[in-house]
């Protein structure tokens, strides 16, 4: 039965990308000429680097904090990043030595230093507590939300590439500089997400609580650290490439979990697989269903809230 869904879920990613290289702009099929794959064939690499990274995150998220609701972005990383492409949107650094690299390298530069703003403000004690944590996260979040909105009224004319950003994209031309980006970017996320799967057995033991995770074994909060800056270090490499997407890591791991029960071990993976596969579905649908490219970010709300609607129906039937 294990192994059947696996490959299932290996086999809906496969399917995915097909679909992924075979529809949009310019024609059905693999026909369409090179022009018009060398643009859809980045869209889905992309698509399954992001829906890997941000999948994972959010299982390895919610299994160390104990909470459902946790999802990478909830550490203040989307925030620091959108703010730090916003600024350099805002400041043209395009037009200075980093060129094109300015947004995604000043995202990167600014998810890595909120992460550890929210880290220093969150260890009490020198520990580092699930409230806490989730607490400093909304602070810092709520605060460059500010941040962010103050530079779209004072963007003028780039309002429309902001707004881009923050809702998510795909539309990735893998040209000049773009080329090491993305190379570097999914080089970061996909050694970070092995890392999470690797340490999915103590990921395992936390879900008896703290106490007895130290008790069997478990550096209890060196481990919160590394999970804390692995899972930073992924969203803020998928950001700095395509922009905020949420839902991703939010109900992706409740899909895994429902599918492959509680052990980390098989959620993970079974996650990135899902999480790749739905993402390249998402943007399939968002260039193809409606006259104009739809963000994604507006693909996958439409999608996870009535996700979250059927699963909080199902665990109230359970619970009566």
């Amino acid at each position: 039965m294990r192994s059947s869904r696996a490959w299932l879920s290996l086999l809906l990613l496969a399917g995915s990308a097909a679909l992924g290289l075979a529809v949009g702009p310019g024609g059905f099929g693999f026909g369409v000429g090179p022009e018009i794959m060398a643009i859809r064939l980045p869209r889905v690499l992309l698509g399954i680097v992001a829906g890997i990274g941000l999948a994972c995150s959010g299982a390895a998220l919610q299994a160390v904090l104990g909470n459902p609701l946790a999802e990478p972005y909830l550490l203040g990383v989307a925030g620091g990043a959108a703010c730090g492409a916003a600024l350099a949107i805002l400041l043209n650094l395009s037009r200075t030595f980093l060129g094109s690299l300015a947004a995604p390298l000043l995202a990167m530069a600014f998810a890595l230093g909120v992460i550890f703003f929210v880290y220093r403000l969150a260890r009490v004690g020198g520990r580092l507590s699930a409230e806490t944590v989730i607490l400093a996260g909304m602070v810092v979040n709520a605060f460059l939300s500010g941040l962010i909105m103050l530079m779209m009224v004072l963007a003028g004319r780039q309002l429309q590439e902001i707004l881009w950003l923050l809702m998510g994209s795909l539309s990735l031309v893998l040209t000049g500089d773009y080329v090491y980006l993305f190379m570097i970017s999914s080089a970061l996320v996909l050694a970070g997400c092995s890392a999470l799967w690797f340490w999915s057995r103590s990921l395992n033991l936390f879900s008896l609580g703290e106490a007895q995770a130290q008790s069997l074994g478990v550096a209890v909060e060196a481990f919160k650290r590394r999970i804390f800056f692995t899972v930073a270090l992924v969203a803020a490499a998928v950001v700095s490439l395509c922009g905020v997407i949420g839902f991703v890591g939010l109900i992706v791991p409740h899909l895994a979990r429902m599918l492959a029960g509680p052990d980390n071990r098989r959620v993970i993976p079974l996650s990135a697989a899902l999480g790749a596969s739905l993402l390249v579905l998402a943007d399939s649908a968002a260039r193809t269903l409606a006259p104009q490219e739809l963000p994604i970010g507006v693909v996958m709300a439409l999608l996870g809230v009535p996700f979250f609607v059927l699963l909080l129906r199902r665990s109230r039937r359970s619970a009566s």
